[in-house]
């Protein structure tokens, strides 16, 4: 099992940042890495990311669900799949919350999840996932900062 629990700084106010959230286009331009497939009519949709463990990129398939409570600005994703070699499955829940900040101004998104891995790649996964996960976070951190740059700037 892996856990998440991060906290991550926007430069915009809540709602601004709760809106960016709250669209998984926009979300998934600030992940490396990630695309959207196909939307369901159960309000799931497909998606991929390709993740480096070191020297190795694995590509990984999901279908991801989404559940977003405006008045508290809270979501709940979820999302299972596997990787392109169909060798590794994976089963994860992540929530997030935007919060305001007062210093700096801005709001802070409080991050937890769980990622269940299965098979083949599984050992390897486990093991780079504390660095994976803490450059991945890095990564949004900065495009989301970028993206709020752009709100901030186009208001």
């Amino acid at each position: 099992m892996i856990e998440v629990n991060e906290q991550v700084y926007a430069p915009a106010a809540p709602q601004a940042v709760w809106e960016l959230l709250s669209n998984p286009e926009a979300v998934v331009g600030c992940v490396p890495g990630a695309s959207l497939g196909e939307h369901h009519e159960d309000g799931s949709f497909d998606a991929g990311i390709l993740v480096k463990f070191g020297p190795a990129k694995v590509a990984f398939k999901a279908r991801v669900g989404l559940e977003l409570d405006a008045p508290t600005m809270t979501g709940h994703v979820s999302s299972r799949g596997k990787d392109n070699q169909g060798g590794t499955r994976f089963n994860a829940k992540m929530t997030f919350k935007v919060l305001p900040q007062a210093e700096p101004p801005g709001s802070t998104i409080a991050l937890k999840a769980e990622v269940e891995i299965s098979g083949r790649l599984s050992s390897v996964v486990e093991a780079g996932a504390g660095m994976v996960v803490k450059k991945m976070t890095a990564d949004f951190s900065e495009r989301l900062a970028a993206r709020c740059a752009e709100l901030k700037t186009a208001s």
